[in-house]
């Protein structure tokens, strides 16, 4: 299938390094506190050795995971959404299996504004959330699912966010109309 005919939306490669880096982090403090001491010294931890070495394991294994998961995520960034003209397939679960729906029942695609988390001088801006998905409210499709980070499905509505994708919400929203064929 040729581009043209297909949209592909994956997970932004600059989020994953960010979590990546933060599962590194993890893994740097528990090794600092439980084996080098070089920034925080021996003696560190000492009154309370049991609290220690769960924090250790636990930013060990919680650190390591994110680290290694992203990184491979890194390298091939999951598909948070895909179109084509007979199917818009999105991201579910824990590793982003695609789920799919007949993509005649879309009925609007559109960018999804809200306000900025920042405030300056008492107000915020409002910046581009992502792109919602709308479609028609019939038994063949459920009305909500469980999606994949970045991604939500509530009442017949899918919203890809534009924090975790790796496209704007402009460079999906047309694409989208110009493969399904609508206004």
């Amino acid at each position: 299938m040729s581009d043209a005919q297909m949209l592909e939306v994956r997970v932004s490669r600059k989020l994953l390094l960010v979590l990546t880096l933060v599962g590194l982090l993890f893994v740097l403090a528990a090794v600092e506190i439980g084996f080098l001491h070089a920034l925080l010294g021996a003696e560190f931890g000492q009154d309370k050795p049991v609290l220690k070495w769960l924090f250790v394991a636990f930013s060990l294994l919680i650190g390591g995971a994110i680290s290694v998961n992203c990184f491979i995520y890194l390298i091939v960034p999951p598909v948070m959404l895909r179109v084509t003209r007979d199917k818009i397939s999105f991201g579910t679960g824990f590793r982003y299996n695609l789920y799919d729906i007949p993509a005649n029942l879309l009925t609007t695609v559109e960018t999804v504004k809200q306000e900025s988390a920042l405030e300056v001088n008492g107000k915020k801006a409002i910046v581009e959330g992502g792109t919602a998905f709308q479609f028609k409210m019939v038994p063949e499709i459920p009305a909500q699912l469980t999606t994949s980070a970045g991604i939500q499905y509530q009442g017949y509505c899918l919203t890809i966010s534009s924090t975790y994708a790796d496209l704007g919400s402009k460079d999906i929203v047309g694409p989208v109309k110009s493969i399904l064929g609508k206004k």
